[in-house]
């Protein structure tokens, strides 16, 4: 399973499709555009975040004020290759009246067309990856909504340490996700003078046993799976065949419906961090959602951050009146903190959030329940 394979978390059904509002003749217009898989193997994940960027563009036209512009979108496929990345987004930067895109749903895909984005000067909003390298490359026009994978690993260990945990251990793959994660938490934990073990085993034929028995051999109080439900749930039976009673955390790989369906009560207790809110803790967002749902159907993970790249890029264009690529990316770069369904964001130099955050979940009697999130905003209640 790769990084793609966990981005619909719980709830992965297909949004129904949004009816556009009609645009009189002759109105100012902000166009985006997206570029994601719309066919192949990650045909769902990329139409989920379509589905997020045409429903957005449909909601804010239909509250828009007379004197704002109308939004429109360009949808481009990628089939999320960073081959095709690349010509898509030389599509996407060369017709001029795309002011930002919105897009992709790999690393892969991100990493190989940021250079094309830079030379057109265009903001690049990214709805999902939250590989490191990403933002770590220096673009000035890149904004990234998820958090990172190092700060999501130092939020973990954050509240493992809180926790009570002494001798935290951190387990991961080889793999494009749960790495950057792990090396996030032993950063935060030895920052608190807490020596975190790491442990790590191959993504071929592992043997969950051995990985297993390996763990509970150096007695840790706390054990973190960084990683995918798909890759490291097998884990979750093994530990607990070897005695293993301590607490148990794991990354955003495991906000899946797969750990609750195939792993019942040998998950209950974990705890899971997401990018994903608790909406009805969200009182601005609340109301959006409702609506979202009453029209559209089940909003996924996927379909949120498309939803709320669309938002942000079009409250930076009403709040500075931005015309043109510059003055838009300008307008994100610099124009404080802008609310969407997802959060509120403010970036830093690098186009991560000022202040990272995930919301942690317990699994308990086979569900996911909200629990906290890693720091207090005006965008949660708690």
């Amino acid at each position: 399973m790769n990084r793609l394979d966990f981005l619909g978390g719980v709830g992965a059904t297909t949004a129904a499709v949004a009816t556009p509002v009609p645009i009189a003749p002759y109105t100012p217009t902000l166009r985006v555009a997206v570029i994601c898989p719309q066919s192949g193997d990650d045909r769902a994940l990329g139409m989920q975040l379509v589905n997020g960027v045409r429903s957005a563009c449909d909601y804010l036209n239909n509250e828009r004020s007379t004197f704002n512009r109308a939004l429109l979108y360009t949808a481009f496929d990628d089939h999320n290759t960073a081959a095709d990345a690349i010509v898509q987004a030389g599509f996407a930067t060369g017709n001029p009246d795309v002011l930002a895109v919105i897009g992709h749903m790999s690393a892969g895909a991100t990493l190989a067309a940021l250079q094309t984005y830079a030379t057109a000067q265009i903001a690049l909003v990214v709805p999902t990856v939250t590989d490191d390298e990403v933002t770590a490359k220096g673009y000035r026009n890149v904004f990234r909504l998820p958090t990172r994978d190092g700060d999501e690993g130092a939020l973990l260990a954050a509240y493992a340490l809180t926790a009570g945990s002494k001798t935290p251990l951190v387990v991961t793959q080889d793999s494009d996700y749960g790495p950057g994660v792990a090396r996030g938490f032993l950063s935060r934990a030895a920052a608190q003078h807490v020596n975190g073990l790491l442990t790590s085993f191959g993504l071929d034929k592992p043997n969950f046993a051995k990985v297993a028995a390996d763990i509970v051999a150096h007695a840790p109080d706390s054990v973190t799976l960084a990683g995918t439900a798909g890759d490291m749930g097998p884990l979750l039976p093994a530990l607990r065949a070897h005695g293993y009673a301590g607490k148990l955390y794991a990354s955003q790989g495991f906000f899946d419906e797969a750990t609750l369906k195939q792993y019942g009560s040998d998950a209950e207790g974990l705890i899971v961090s997401t990018d994903v809110p608790y909406y009805p803790l969200a009182p601005t967002a609340v109301p959006i959602v409702r609506e979202f749902e009453q029209r559209y159907g089940r909003l996924t993970p996927v379909t949120a951050f498309g939803f709320a790249a669309v938002q942000l890029i079009y409250a930076a264009q009403t709040r500075t009146q931005a015309a043109n690529r510059l003055t838009l990316l300008r307008a994100i770069a610099f124009g404080g903190t802008m609310d969407t369904i997802t959060g509120s964001y403010t970036f830093s130099a690098t186009g991560d959030p000022v202040q990272p955050n995930v919301y942690f979940y317990t699994v308990k009697g086979g569900k996911f329940v909200y629990d906290r999130q890693a720091h207090s905003s005006g965008f949660m209640l708690k």
